[in-house]
């Protein structure tokens, strides 16, 4: 069978425009009960015969803007009409929450680009032309390709690309490859796992090397002051918002500071207008305003930072090894199997005025500088004043374009109105060097001990609740190949070779994920997919991504299939409840990977039902006595993570080594090693300036505009581009320019204009506003190319990494603005 498809689906951005309110009318009956376009009133008789039609499930908002919110959802007649928020039970039910991300999902599950069947690119690549086909052909394609390119060139000729699209333990996919069926798959061939550059500045550092924690957003209730620091709840985490809103009843203050003036920014006490990138930079001037005036924490940083840690020339730390005690064994390490070994740091003991294992130390020094054996050692919190004395009030305040005496009163408020909650999000780490902002933010928070206390946290996130244990080893039929952040794509086709890794790019499968629309760099990005000679994508809709494959594959929406999400922004983890038939030839990840693998003559790594790999994966014997085995999700009942407590709302730092609170990086590890030499600094708290985007760039002579993007609430990256309550309330895409750069180029409000650089251009409506600093522009995130005149919001960023952390850099550009 085959039949000829025009490019987007029938959809270009003047039919979309034009149609968003007939469809959005004609499927509202269907929709999400959310829908701007009002229904008429039925009867009671007919309201009271449809409610005994009616049948419910529970499932979840799948796409990962960080909440995963429950859902009830109504079937009427086989079709999802509407969904409500889940109540929670007894002491959560405060948690309960939804919003019009959520409220959307029905009409969602019946999108006008929701792919249908398997299709074939017949036309050139992007050109948008297809050809219907079998999964039977589509599968044999694929498998012969696999085949021919694992006999060539070995299991690195795969890739395997995904982002945060949707997690999943049996579909989807968890960090690259941990599900069901993309980790046995993967494993088994040995091929490439490309991960997503997005957010990574702060997963990498902040989580992964820190190992700090954020207080659960309920806990923002407890805080005297707020600080919403790269984000906009408000509007994009409203789950967070209303911890926020009960705190102000309370008496708390309200700051927040961003290049643009949000929704956050208007319910504010104070506004602070911060150049975009330069956050760092004031950070460390903070930091410097509360050393200087005596407003150190010191028994805090005492007690529970790293700051009495003796640090030895080559930046690690002295220990009790290196007076020649041999480490001993300490517990076993539940991850490796293998003991962890004890070595204790050294700190200097005032009391004793003499070195001292941190466990024996008195009072530990937390300044100076001590001489021991003949060797000089310096504190970790002397060797970080020391280099970022130079950070001034004055020259931050060059730096970031807020006055000097707003970061003065900022330092002081920070430092004596505590406790102090800042909401960080991930607009801290959208710029190539943003990854140090975490280090200087930990600092700040170690002067003043404004964190691990109720109402003082470094971050607002779920951390409390990150996810429940389950066994790793179901996801995999082999070991892992070399894990590579997808923004190295580029490199890696042009080169052959990555680091160590000889790499010859084969085949490369895009799934979980929208990376050609929602990366920087999306031009880089697609030419070097271009020159791959088979590309996959699997999807529920046709996407950017989608849109530069040779082979499509349709998946089902999250209502159509059963899965389990252990990560959780509540108590209570993600279950998905299969409630609906999936749509058209729709095929789920496991059962397209099971069908592949059959054709390749590796059936047996699949062998196994969906329901028992599930149970191969929770069904340890600590979860089944815990109660958060498969069979408890199966019952459709709400089960809690056991490792959530009370007491769990709020991390603990200090006073053992590995609880106290980090600002220093001991031993730095990139995210990704291909034998680059790691700078001394990524030890410290640190500022240098992005890659593009910063005020002395030479580049601003042709360039002056400092460009920008933004998550509002329409948009979970970009998985509801097209749906029509979400396009009714925001129908496209336009550009944020303060009125004074607006009337300099001649440009008034709704006037088309170009936005572009040396990377690309877009084309979009002018919304012109005092709503953001004056050389800086802003474009939201999530639309796709046929949403735009022309171009791509992305295609004005570039696929440049910062080598230690690979980090997404959807902030970090400079352009230009004229009328079209």
């Amino acid at each position: 069978m085959s039949e000829t498809k025009s490019p987007h689906g029938g959809l270009t951005r003047r039919s979309f425009l034009k149609t968003t309110g007939a469809v959005a009318a004609a499927t509202a009956a269907v929709g999400s009960g959310a829908t701007l376009v009002g229904l008429a009133e039925a009867g009671e008789a007919a309201a009271d015969e449809a409610a005994q039609a009616e049948s419910t499930f529970r499932s979840q908002c799948r796409g990962n803007c960080g909440s995963r919110c429950p859902l009830k959802v109504t079937v009427r007649e086989g079709r999802a009409v509407k969904v409500t928020a889940m109540e929670y039970p007894g002491e959560d039910a405060h948690r309960r929450r939804l919003c019009v991300k959520g409220f959307s999902q029905p009409q969602r599950v019946y999108d006008a680009d929701r792919l249908k069947y398997p299709l074939k690119r017949v036309g050139e690549r992007g050109a948008g032309e297809w050809e219907r086909i079998e999964w039977d052909e589509a599968l044999e394609i694929i498998a012969g390709k696999m085949k021919t390119a694992l006999a060539e060139h070995g299991g690195t000729s795969l890739g395997f690309w995904s982002s945060y699209g949707s997690y999943g333990s049996l579909n989807g996919a968890m960090g690259g490859f941990m599900s069901i069926a993309y980790g046995r798959f993967c494993t088994a061939t040995g091929a490439v796992i490309f991960g997503a550059g997005a957010d990574t500045a702060q997963q990498h550092v902040q989580s992964t090397l820190l190992g700090n924690k954020g207080n659960d957003f309920a806990d923002a209730v407890n805080a005297k002051t707020i600080i919403t620091w790269g984000g906009n709840p408000a509007e994009a985490y409203v789950h967070a918002w209303q911890y926020v809103c009960q705190a102000r009843e309370k008496g708390a203050k309200l700051i927040t500071i961003d290049p643009q003036f949000t929704a956050s920014a208007a319910h504010s006490d104070t506004y602070v207008a911060i150049t975009p990138g330069t956050d760092g930079a004031m950070m460390l001037a903070m930091a410097n305003y509360i050393i200087e005036n005596d407003l150190v924490d010191v028994a805090y940083m005492k007690s529970s930072t790293v700051s009495p840690f003796l640090v030895k020339e080559d930046g690690t730390y002295l220990r009790l090894s290196d007076f020649g005690v041999a480490p001993t064994e300490g517990p076993v390490n539940p991850q490796t199997g293998q003991p962890t070994m004890i070595d204790p740091v050294m700190v200097w003991d005032e009391a004793a005025g003499d070195k001292a294992p941190l466990p024996k130390a008195v009072d530990p020094a937390i300044e100076g500088s001590f001489e021991i054996d003949g060797t000089t050692y310096r504190t970790v919190y002397q060797t970080v004043k020391d280099h970022i004395k130079d950070y001034t009030v004055a020259k931050a305040s060059g730096i970031c374009g807020v006055p000097e005496s707003t970061i003065e009163e900022l330092a002081r408020i920070y430092a004596t109105e505590g406790p102090v909650y800042v909401m960080t999000f991930q607009g801290l780490g959208h710029h190539a060097n943003s990854h140090h902002n975490y280090k200087n933010l930990a600092f700040l928070a170690a002067l003043t001990g404004n964190a691990g206390k109720p109402g003082a946290a470094i971050c607002g996130n779920p951390a409390p609740f990150s996810m429940i244990p389950y066994n790793t080893k179901a996801f995999m039929a082999g070991m892992p190949g070399p894990r590579i952040c997808g923004m190295y794509l580029p490199e890696i086709v042009a080169n052959k070779k990555f680091g160590k890794d000889d790499i010859d790019l084969q085949v490369l499968w895009i799934h979980n994920g929208n990376v050609l629309s929602c990366e920087s760099g999306r031009l880089d990005l697609i030419e070097a997919v271009k020159k791959i000679d088979l590309v996959v994508c699997a999807d529920v809709n046709m996407n950017d991504s989608a849109q530069w494959a040779d082979i499509v594959l349709p998946v089902p929406h999250a209502f159509e299939m059963e899965d389990i999400d252990p990560v959780g922004s509540t108590p209570f983890p993600a279950y998905y409840e299969k409630g609906l038939e999936p749509l058209y030839e729709c095929k789920t990840d496991v059962e397209i990977m099971r069908l592949l693998s059959e054709k390749m003559g590796m059936g047996k790594i699949y062998a196994k039902s969906d329901q028992d790999f599930l149970r191969d994966v929770y069904n340890t014997e600590t979860n089944k006595k815990a109660g958060v085995s498969y069979d408890d999700f199966a019952t459709g009942e709400f089960v809690r993570n056991p490792m959530t407590k009370p007491e769990n709302l709020v991390p603990t730092y200090g006073p053992s080594e590995g609880t106290r609170l980090k600002y220093y990086i001991e031993k730095p590890t990139p995210r990704n090693s291909f034998g680059q030499e790691i700078a001394d600094f990524e030890k410290l708290p640190y500022y240098e300036h992005a890659n593009e985007a910063y005020l002395d760039n030479p580049l601003r002579e042709k360039y002056p505009l400092l460009g920008c993007s933004e998550h509002n609430k329409y948009h979970v990256h970009s998985q509801l581009a097209v749906t029509p309550v979400i396009r009714e309330l925001e129908p496209e895409p336009m550009i944020k320019i303060n009125a004074a750069d607006a009337a300099a180029r001649g440009i008034e409000q709704g006037d088309l204009v170009r936005a572009y650089n040396d990377h690309g251009y877009a084309v979009v409506k002018a919304l012109v506003t005092e709503g953001i600093m004056p050389g800086v522009v802003s474009i939201p995130h999530g639309f796709q190319a046929a949403q735009y005149v022309e171009g791509h919001t992305q295609d004005l960023t570039n696929v440049f990494m910062n080598d230690f952390c690979s980090n997404s850099a959807f902030y970090d550009f400079l352009c230009e603005v004229e009328k079209y």
